[in-house]
């Protein structure tokens, strides 16, 4: 008698929800790998483990360290350590959520103007002379991050609601909503580029455009909770990621569904709007990370939002560490700012993305 055993093949689902736990658990593992790389990587050398034992002491103080390797540990190289951990879960988990409601993979905070009214923001702040913006080289413009921060968000906030108004003149279908956001964004650059021209202040002037390169040598620790609470809507993403599944359906089908395609819709952005001027504001401008990260993430786990913004949300933090590593360590003792490190990776995916994707990022 012969038997035969049939073996199934596990379903195209349950390969990616497969996948996507073995990327998760390899990706959150090169989180504190990188971290460590991270601190210990500059002109100032130190071993590893006096990066543990300063976080150690920062809470027992059990370990004799030089005094200048706790500072440069605890003041400079773990603030920028976190904020680009921070920086990078934030923007991507952001991005992956405007594709998937916009139905559209070049959507991003920047394409929707969010970032391009930050920038406007900060530079308002700056130019107005608010309070003791201190960049990398010192210059002596008077502005608090602490004032920075609300002006930042007040016209990201800003932007977003003028691109759903401009959406609903015409019907607020994704390839509207994306228009908007591009008329929006062009016209803050416009406006970030007449302060720089009518600011009538050379440091101002400097500032801001050192502003906008995005760098993370001028956060400091008391600026991380701030920073940080741009990772309080993951949580929310994560519990309605089914009803983000439903619209990337189509609205009608999410309609059918009993979903408020408007009103989530509405609140997903105003939330995307509020992570990035989060980060935005203490880092500058930072682009790619919200517009590449979620498509290399699609691509491996599929569309499926609670698999896709976990898995954006920890590459983001993975991909921003390896930035601010390689902005240090590529021309010692210059660090370059991460924002270009970040436009030097991002940009020539995006080309290959579209050379190779053609006319497939619509609905």
């Amino acid at each position: 008698m012969t038997v035969t055993i049939i073996i199934k093949k596990p379903r195209p689902e349950i390969e990616r929800t497969l996948r996507s736990v073995v990327l998760n658990i390899v990706l959150a593992l090169l989180v504190p790998l990188l971290f460590a790389l991270d601190v210990v990587t500059g002109t100032y050398k130190l071993p590893i483990a006096w990066v543990y034992e300063a976080l150690i002491n920062a809470i027992v103080p059990i370990f004799k360290l030089p005094t200048d390797a706790t500072l440069v540990v605890l003041h400079l190289r773990l603030p920028e350590a976190v904020s680009a951990i921070i920086l990078g879960a934030s923007l991507a988990s952001a991005g992956a959520v405007l594709q998937s409601v916009l139905r559209n993979y070049l959507a991003s905070t920047y394409t929707l103007g969010v970032s391009a009214a930050a920038s406007f923001g900060a530079a308002l702040a700056i130019v107005l002379g608010f309070g003791g913006f201190v960049i990398k080289y010192y210059v002596p413009v008077i502005t608090s991050p602490y004032l920075i921060i609300p002006m930042a968000f007040l016209f990201s906030s800003l932007a977003a609601l003028m691109v759903y108004a401009l959406a609903y003149l015409k019907g607020a279908t994704p390839s509207v909503i994306i228009l908007a956001g591009v008329a929006v964004m062009f016209m803050f650059s416009m406006g970030t580029s007449m302060l720089q021209y009518f600011a009538g202040n050379p440091d101002a002037t400097h500032a801001i455009a050192m502003w906008m390169l995005g760098s993370l040598e001028n956060v400091r620790l008391s600026y991380l909770p701030y920073m940080a609470l741009s990772l309080l809507p993951i949580i929310y993403y994560l519990v309605v990621s089914a009803k983000i599944d439903a619209i990337g359906l189509g609205d009608d089908v999410a309609h059918s569904l009993g979903v408020n395609v408007r009103g989530l819709r509405l609140t997903l952005i105003l939330l995307t709007a509020f992570q990035a001027a989060a980060v935005v504001s203490f880092v500058g401008i930072v682009g790619f990370v919200d517009l590449v990260i979620p498509n290399i993430s699609r691509l491996i786990v599929g569309n499926n939002n609670a698999r896709l913004i976990t898995t954006s949300t920890i590459m983001g933090a993975d991909v921003t560490l390896a930035a601010d590593i390689i902005s240090r360590a590529l021309v010692p003792p210059y660090v370059i700012p991460i924002g270009i490190i970040l436009s030097l990776i991002g940009a020539p995916y995006l080309l290959l993305m579209v050379i190779t994707r053609g006319g497939g990022y619509g609905p």
